[in-house]
């Protein structure tokens, strides 16, 4: 089974899908509830199915440690399992008005995450138009990364909009396309972008259902016989996996927001752009040198 799962926790944390009460489970959804376990000598997975309909999935294997958690209910002859996740883009962008520079805008990219992002591109425009060619952050081998990198200020009534894209492939992995993300500058002429690897992939979306009683089959493919779950393993599922995915985000009150639209909050950080569309270029539009063409920062 392949591993597109992705990390709950990440660079930016973002606002969360709200939590809603748990109905009673059905006589058909009651067989599933327990754990599952599928290994290789390089990797394990694991799926835990709660008597709430909540689930929590866990998958290690090389440098890669994910979770993922959502919930669970009868559909069919098995079950479905979607995936809750954190409400935001794959490309954070969190910008402030600094009158200082009201002429130009500056850009700052985190490193860090952008790490994880597999060809990081990016452009600008002074209009409406889309662009058709996108300009590569870093070269293929960028090593050693750092938390910032700073582009140097640019005239503000070039970057009306501001676009991130990444190469996704198929499911062997292959590059297929370019995926790119617009965001409008609006007034704000400070900005730090950078990646999310949970937004990297579609949420989950499966089917599952269980033959000869106790084997669950996952999308089709055998997954792990069902086990029963200690109850201090599901206190650590629940507090660990399933509850920083279910629960709600606190949102800035007016009185904070106002704060953030003046420009004077400390202790609250900005909301996150809203990206205006998601759209795709193929993998030909990655075209001119790195902005970064250094290993180092």
């Amino acid at each position: 089974m392949r591993p597109s799962f992705h990390a709950l926790s990440a660079a930016f944390t973002l606002s969360l899908l709200p939590f809603t009460a748990a109905q009673a489970l059905t006589a058909a959804e009651k067989p599933y509830v327990g754990g599952y376990t599928q290994g290789s000598v390089d990797s394990r997975a694991q799926l835990m199915l709660l008597d709430d309909n909540t689930f929590c999935f866990s998958f290690m294997g090389g440098s890669l440690d994910m979770l993922a958690g959502g919930r669970w209910k009868a559909e069919g002859n098995g079950v479905r399992l979607e995936e809750v996740r954190q409400i935001g883009s794959v490309f954070p962008a969190f910008g402030r008005a600094a009158a200082e520079q009201k002429a130009s805008v500056a850009f700052d990219f985190h490193g860090s995450s952008l790490s994880g992002a597999t060809s990081p591109v990016f452009a600008t425009s002074g209009d409406e138009a889309l662009p058709t060619t996108m300009r590569p952050l870093f070269n293929a081998d960028h090593n050693g990364w750092s938390s910032s990198y700073k582009l140097p200020p640019m005239p503000a009534a070039q970057v009306r909009y501001f676009y991130m894209g990444d190469v996704e492939g198929d499911d062997m992995r292959q590059p297929k396309r370019l995926r790119v993300v617009q965001y409008r500058r609006g007034d704000v002429n400070m900005l730090r972008v950078g990646y999310n690897r949970a937004f990297g992939s579609p949420p989950l979306n499966l089917s599952a259902a269980l033959k000869d009683d106790e084997v669950l089959h996952v999308d089709g493919r055998r997954f792990g016989v069902r086990k029963e779950l200690p109850e201090k393993a599901l206190e650590r599922i629940r507090t660990a996996c399933i509850q920083p995915a279910l629960a709600e985000a606190k949102r800035p009150s007016d009185e904070e927001a106002a704060e953030i639209a003046a420009g004077r909050a400390t202790s609250v950080k900005p909301p996150p752009l809203v990206p205006v569309k998601t759209f795709y270029l193929p993998l030909t539009a990655i075209q001119g040198a790195p902005y970064f063409p250094d290993t180092e920062k």
